[in-house]
């Protein structure tokens, strides 16, 4: 039983996605199946089934497909590209470093980009270590390719859709269930027996939203971090821990002037959060365009708070703060629908405010223009991810080259693509998971060739082969994002046996073994001896870099303001000059933080790691921080695009990125940041600035954790 627990099998089986398996094994099962009846080779068409099978990881439609196509067109031309390469070993490498670079740079211009790049790369690598290199060959293996994923991504989008996100989903719509329940009890709050009755729903409150972060860590999709549905159910979660502390004070307030209307106010709260639990436990019908900022929920909320507040004015002292603490709970609201809507339709919220609808809106969409800037931002030696992809491509044409002057039994080596998808898989942006991937690699390549040799031995014929990839492709989904050594296990023999060149070959299996020792080797080198990265010292300083980030992007707002004036033609230099530089910053600070934190989030749940649950707590906190960091920058942006400041309104954002410049200092330092007091906000643009300090406000919260779970 300990070796059970040691070499993880046990907690693989418990989390094992059975469902994503089956449907795994479904897709590269038909797909051999109808080459076998055609008389056609099934390798390729496998291959694109299986590859489309594991990046879809579920969520809105729009953000599948989005993976799938890349997935599609990418990889249709890597197949195209690796096979015409091949013809020449000079070309092969030229093409192999310039693909490899462009492939895993453009991991930072979006998600799907993000989620398919490895996977494109290996269609590339099979590509061109796979004779012949005609282009015959290369039409028909990438038509096979095309068809294979065509029919995965009709299973995935039609036949049998997945949503890994459910149980996380379930739970933080648990949490609200819990919220309404405790806000139904505060208008007896002051009575003794309604009092214990809320205090003991407060306990199973905080119970049930360590339950929903448990299961989110746990959601078991890759690129987590990177993922809108991921990402949202965060802000969810957090929305709600605000919304409790909201509750709590108005139960305070309550309690010391009886006078006040808590059955209304009560009855506000239960009709703003009524529409969240229904929203997360099943789609809605307009898949949350209720929640958008001119749909009917969003604006319903607007129209009643006036009316409660304007029962509330009163000249006594804790009627404003009741006030105060509602409009704190509007906001919350607005993040809360925000986060609904993104959930099901899989777009990040870009939310006008109603104060501002008035106001002319940019005619320009700024998604080209944020990408290009992103990448133009990332385009040099002090970017994390353009350092690896240099990396990447170096060593990728190395094995090529290398494969090039292999020999097995004084023959040419076929198939020595193992070398390269070796590399390809193993090298991480940061040496500490490369190393971590290395061991585990080369133990499940080994003990999974030693399957391989011994199924090749025995299967004679082609049926056969089909069965046993179609398990191979089954156990090897299910395990993909649970444990990395045991999926390395089950690819090993599902992709061996897919790509034999033929039946009982135990001998290519053995060849796989070495070539995998071989291009571990060449990984790790590579990783130590070009700009070795140390992961656990970058998280901190990459977090504290976006703070200080958006710190100076505030900065640039109110420089913005106070140039820009009411001149068109002032406010377009003055926004190419001032604002696109800092947001251009800003990304490239979020962007390396998220790549961190992506390998961080596949490392608290190593077998032996003996600080598992600190480990698990950062990286939970180090999502939230990341998190509120893309979202600040989005608030900043549409606030500089369509904010009128008042007198104080420098003022105010001066304080705000002061708080955030102490923030990044803390982080730097590895201490324990201070909160700053909370301003007063009346007027409807202060309004948006309150909406930026309570996102200031989560990471200074959110540091906190940071550091003193840093220093447990």
């Amino acid at each position: 039983m300990a070796i059970l627990r040691i070499i993880g099998l046990r907690s693989a089986l418990a989390e094992m996605q059975w469902r994503r398996g089956l449907r795994a094994g479904l897709a590269v099962g038909v797909a051999m199946f109808v080459c076998y009846l055609l008389n056609q080779p099934m390798g390729w068409a496998a291959l694109g089934g299986l590859e489309v099978i594991m990046v879809d990881n579920g969520g809105p439609y729009r953000s599948r497909l989005a993976n799938i196509l890349t997935v599609l067109v990418g990889g249709s031309l890597a197949v195209a590209l690796g096979v015409v390469a091949g013809i020449n070993l000079p070309i092969a490498i030229g093409v192999t470093f310039v693909f490899c670079f462009a492939a895993t740079l453009a991991r930072v211009m979006s998600q799907p980009f993000a989620s398919s790049s490895v996977i494109v790369l290996v269609c590339y690598i099979v590509a061109v270590g796979s004779p012949p290199h005609t282009l015959a060959y290369a039409s028909v293996s990438t038509l096979y390719f095309c068809l294979g994923g065509i029919w995965a991504a009709a299973l995935c989008l039609l036949l049998w859709p997945a949503d890994p996100f459910r149980p996380a989903r379930l739970a933080i719509a648990d949490v609200y269930a819990t919220l309404a329940q405790l806000i139904q009890l505060l208008p007896s709050t002051p009575e003794p027996d309604s009092k214990r009755a809320f205090n003991e729903l407060l306990a199973r409150f905080r119970i049930r939203i360590e339950t929903a972060h448990q299961a989110l860590a746990a959601t078991p999709a890759r690129m987590t971090s990177r993922t809108v549905r991921a990402r949202n159910l965060t802000v969810l979660s957090e929305s709600a821990d605000l919304l409790i502390a909201r509750l709590l004070r108005l139960a305070e307030l309550g309690a010391h002037d009886p006078r006040q209307p808590l059955p209304e106010i009560a009855g506000w709260l239960t009709a703003s959060l009524a529409p969240i639990e229904p929203a997360l436990r099943q789609r809605p019908v307009d898949s949350g365009a209720a929640f958008a900022p001119d749909g009917p929920v969003y604006l319903s909320i607007h129209r009643t708070l006036p009316r409660l507040e304007a029962a509330l004015i009163t000249p006594d002292e804790p009627a404003t703060h009741i006030i105060a603490a509602l409009r704190d709970a509007l906001l919350s609201f607005e993040t809360a629908y925000e986060a609904i809507r993104a959930i099901w339709t899989g777009a990040e919220p870009r939310r006008t405010p109603i104060a501002a609808l008035d106001q002319p809106q940019p005619s320009e969409s700024p998604a080209p223009r944020l990408l290009l800037e992103t990448l133009q931002a990332n385009f040099t030696l002090r970017s994390v991810m353009f350092r690896h992809a240099l990396r990447l491509g170096a060593v990728v044409a190395v094995d090529v080259l290398i494969t090039h002057f292999l020999r097995f039994n004084h023959q040419p080596l076929t198939h020595g693509y193992w070398i390269a998808m070796t590399s390809l898989i193993v090298l991480q942006p940061y040496t500490g998971e490369t190393v971590r991937r290395s061991s585990e690699r080369v133990v499940g390549t080994v003990a999974g060739a030693a399957l391989a040799s011994l199924l090749a031995a025995m299967i004679h014929t082609e049926l056969s082969l089909l069965v046993v990839v179609s398990i191979g492709a089954l156990f090897t989904v299910a395990v993909y994002a649970v444990d990395y050594a045991w999926y390395c296990f089950f690819l090993t023999p599902t992709i061996v046996l897919m790509t034999i060149p033929y039946l009982r070959d135990w001998h290519f299996a053995v060849v796989r073994i070495g070539m995998t020792g071989l291009g571990t080797l060449t990984a790790v080198l590579a990783m130590l001896l070009l700009w070795p990265e140390f992961e656990s010292l970058q998280l901190p300083r990459l977090l504290a870099r976006g703070a200080a980030a958006d710190a100076a992007y505030l900065r640039a707002m109110t420089a913005f303001w106070q140039s820009a004036g009411h001149d068109p033609s002032r406010r377009i230099d003055a926004e190419r000059i001032l604002l696109a530089p800092a947001r251009r910053l800003c990304g490239l600070a979020a962007n390396d933080a998220e790549e961190t934190l992506d390998r961080a989030l596949l490392e608290h749940d190593l077998p032996l790691n003996s600080k598992r649950a600190r480990t698990a707590q950062l990286n939970r906190a180090a999502l939230i921080f990341t998190t509120y960091l893309r979202r600040l920058t989005q608030t900043i942006t549409t606030v500089a695009a369509i904010g009128k400041p008042t007198a104080n309104a420098a003022e105010h954002i001066a304080q705000l990125a002061a708080r955030l410049e102490a923030v990044s200092h803390a982080l730097e330092a590895h201490t324990v940041p201070h909160p700053a007091e909370e301003a007063a906000y009346s007027s409807v643009p202060d309004e948006q600035l309150r909406r930026i300090e309570l996102q200031v406000s989560v990471l200074e919260h959110t540091a906190i954790e940071l550091a003193t779970t840093t220093q447990a």
